[in-house]
């Protein structure tokens, strides 16, 4: 991959270990048992399977599950 679609993935691989570090931050309590598994199990596999699913999986988490833990304090 060169160009364009090289840093597309580049940025969308950025995204997806910011959200998965963000989510393995938090505590055990924050989330409902098995979320914090799912979100990050759906973040590789999204991204290792389909590229760019794996960034917009990490932008729903990013700009609105992570705002609303948050706003809890957590």
């Amino acid at each position: 991959m060169t160009g364009v679609w090289g840093l597309v993935y580049i940025a969308s691989l950025v995204l997806v270990i910011w959200a998965i570090v963000d989510l393995a931050r938090r505590p055990a309590g924050s989330l409902p048992p098995g979320r914090k598994v799912l979100w990050i199990v759906g973040l590789v596999a999204g991204w290792f399977l389909f590229g760019l699913v794996g960034a917009i999986i990490a932008i729903v988490y990013l700009a609105g599950y992570r705002k609303r833990l948050n706003a809890g304090g957590y």
